[in-house]
């Protein structure tokens, strides 16, 4: 069987590759989240054609909170009193969102939403492996649930049997058993919007970066 977890991730990326019909181009090993460092994320597709932006949290919340609405008009210097970024931040992300088509410019101190912002990817799916504790794979499992629209535990075969799967159920976390040839996917998880969605699209631009910039 296995010795360590990390001889569980090649078995992992085969199999789910095969079944996503994703290249191993969409896969991120060592995920880190700043909610946790996950073992495995994938990404099922891209979603739109345009280049991961680099945003930073700051960034992504104050897109979805302001830049949320087709053809509302932003004036800088009321956007500046009503946001906690300072100047020349708003004038960086302002720059970078008509660059990227977002906002257009009216004149020097007007801007309107072109096109709202969406996530650069469809759904991100986190995988935690573990040999035998399954427990603690579970609770880092529910912290990806932040950002994920399925969340994993990923156990070696040997130890599978200790696994509560009522608990699992319970709070949606899905179940993999990973033997040395095959891995088999006892509990679905069910496919639920990230429970947050500043998290979500901030760590998708950087999966963007992670696997499409290849």
């Amino acid at each position: 069987m296995f010795n360590f977890e990390k001889e569980m991730i090649p078995i992992l990326r085969k199999y789910l590759s095969e079944k996503y019909q994703i290249s191993d181009g969409h896969f991120v090993s060592e995920f880190n989240s700043g909610n946790g460092i996950a073992d495995l994320v994938f990404v099922t597709e891209k979603i739109n054609n345009r280049d991961a932006m680099a945003l930073d949290y700051d960034d992504v919340f104050t897109v979805l909170k302001y830049f949320n609405r087709k053809n509302k008009k932003i004036e800088i210097k009321k956007f500046c009193e009503d946001t906690f970024l300072t100047k020349k931040q708003v004038l960086n992300l302002i720059n970078l969102l008509v660059k990227n088509e977002i906002l257009e410019k009216i004149n020097e101190d007007e801007f309107f939403v072109k096109n709202t912002y969406t996530s650069p990817i469809k759904e991100i799916i986190s995988i935690e492996a573990k040999l035998a504790d399954w427990k603690g794979g579970f609770y880092q499992a529910l912290r990806y649930k932040t950002y994920s629209h399925e969340s994993y535990l990923a156990i070696s075969e040997k130890f599978s049997h200790r696994v509560d799967l009522d608990l699992l159920k319970k709070h949606n976390i899905g179940l993999i058993v990973v033997s040395t040839d095959k891995i088999d996917i006892i509990l679905k998880a069910k496919k639920k919007n990230p429970s947050n969605l500043v998290a979500h699209a901030y760590l998708a631009e950087q999966m963007m970066r992670a696997t499409y910039a290849r």
